[in-house]
């Protein structure tokens, strides 16, 4: 069979201006191909004319089988759209959706996208293998674990499939079916020698608000130090890169593997710069650990702050407090490493008095904030409360990005949370400290930062909107 896994044309977010290939897409492909079959990928934003591109590749391709990927809800219609564009294309194929959001909302991925024949559920190496074997005989997927279907017109999900529990038994992901030269991957700031690498899949935490968390049933495993630090000099050697961005929400909640990454790469002959996202109490849990941290390449480290508000973080299920994050990022700033404050603004009770709190505990505290609206993601426990509560004004899950509104709450509208978001940012952002910064400061990443946040600055101040050149809409005849 030929097999063909497919990332939907997406539009890149403005606020960021860069993108990466799919850490999941790699993943699978690298399996698939281990098991014996014939695979190829297809990142459709890489492509100059996405849509167009993507389906004269399908009709040249003739593939049997085609894998659809939608890893987060903004990504839905594009899912929806690649999906009609496959079948129309190819009307005999067999479609196969997997990722985060079709697993977390597969039923409706069906009802909007009928077209389906499976869903995978949640995690795909065995899964999509064991499918793929099958179909050969009729398509008989129905009786493997981990697999959604239709049948009689109701939509039937198998058993679930235990989560593979040590991930060093999976293949290197597989960058060599990916054109990681194409100049679409490009991380804005970081310039050509930046990668994501993704080493570890979920999360020990229970937030409400967190789909990773809800998709992986709140359990955190990763891969091991040797196996992590194994990729990063693959991808120096093969491809020249040297910073690399570790892309899961928690990069460091087992303390061994810490330990053992941190061995692996100072036994190394690997000269480079890093940043991850960071748990609170991780941070304080490893601080002896820091001082080598440091010394191996980490400049940054993204804390999941979210709220300062007893209350908020009670909504958000969130277990930390101003006094433990407050510890953590002296920590880290004490050894020279740069604390960006991840914060959500627009939870039931947040006001404008709530905000300006966390402006200036932000400012104190940290060098750079990503200020961020609290969204409900489908599938999580937070969007069934605001559901229940009736608090979400859209319904257009292309929306659902962080950066628009979607919900109100008791004091304001979505408008005005979006307002008094801009607000608080400009305020973050022009203090005169920044400026002095962006220009003299000994730190190059914390000057690196803000002059691509000036960047963003002036364009919101021109009212001017950034389009990426490559960027196609959709075409009529299989737009929702």
């Amino acid at each position: 069979m030929k097999i063909l896994l497919l990332d939907p044309p997406h539009q890149i977010f403005a606020a960021l201006r860069m993108w990466m290939p799919s850490p999941g897409l790699m993943a699978l492909g690298a399996y698939v191909e281990q098991s014996g079959h014939k695979i190829e990928i297809i990142d459709s934003t890489t492509l100059e004319r996405p849509w167009t591109d993507l389906e004269e590749r399908l009709r040249r391709g003739n593939y049997d089988v085609v894998g659809v990927t939608c890893q987060a809800a903004t990504f839905h219609k594009d899912a929806i759209h690649a999906v009609r564009l496959v079948r129309r294309t190819l009307p005999e194929v067999t479609i196969i959706g997997g990722g985060g959001h079709f697993t977390l909302n597969y039923e409706v991925m069906f009802r909007q996208a009928p077209e389906v024949d499976f869903i995978i559920m949640g995690e795909g190496e065995e899964t999509l293998v064991e499918l793929l074997n099958s179909l050969p005989g009729g398509r008989d997927g129905c009786r493997v674990a981990g697999v959604a279907y239709k049948k009689e017109g109701k939509i039937v999900c198998n058993a679930a499939r235990p989560l593979i529990a040590d991930l060093d038994t999976l293949p290197m992901p597989g960058y060599h079916l990916m054109d990681l030269d194409n100049p679409t991957y490009y991380l804005h700031g970081m310039g050509r020698r930046a990668v994501g690498i993704s080493t570890s899949r979920g999360c020990g935490d229970h937030c409400s608000y967190c789909s990773e968390s809800q998709l992986w049933q709140a359990n955190w495993r990763g891969r091991s130090g040797a196996m992590v630090v194994k990729e990063m000099e693959m991808l120096h050697e093969r491809y020249n890169k040297s910073l690399f961005v570790f892309n899961e929400n928690s990069f460091n909640q087992n303390r061994k593997r810490n330990e053992d990454f941190l061995e692996c790469l100072g036994r190394s002959n690997l000269t480079c710069d890093f940043w991850f996202q960071s748990r609170i109490k991780d941070i304080l849990r490893d601080r002896d650990l820091l001082a080598d941290y440091k010394k191996l390449g980490l400049y940054e480290v993204m804390l999941g702050v979210e709220s300062i508000s007893p209350e908020t973080l009670k909504n958000y299920t969130k277990n930390q407090n101003v006094e433990q994050i407050r510890e953590a990022a002296e920590l880290l700033r004490s050894h020279g490493i740069m604390v960006m404050t991840n914060v959500m603004f627009g939870d039931v009770n947040d006001t404008e008095e709530t905000l300006k709190t966390i402006y200036k505990f932000a400012a104190d505290i940290g060098d750079f904030l990503v200020m961020t609206l609290t969204t409900p993601l489908p599938g999580t426990r937070y969007y069934d409360q605001a559901e229940a509560d009736g608090r979400i004004e859209e319904r257009d899950f292309s929306k659902y990005d962080f950066m628009h509104p979607v919900i109100r709450n008791n004091a304001y509208s979505p408008a005005e949370i979006l307002a008094l978001q801009k607000k608080y940012l400009k305020k973050y952002y022009t203090r005169p400290s920044i400026f002095w910064k962006m220009f003299f400061s000994p730190n190059k990443f914390i000057r690196m930062a803000y002059k691509l946040i000036m960047r963003y600055a002036y364009y919101e101040a021109r009212q001017m909107e950034w389009r990426q050149a490559n960027f196609q809409e959709v075409p009529p005849e299989i737009k929702l």
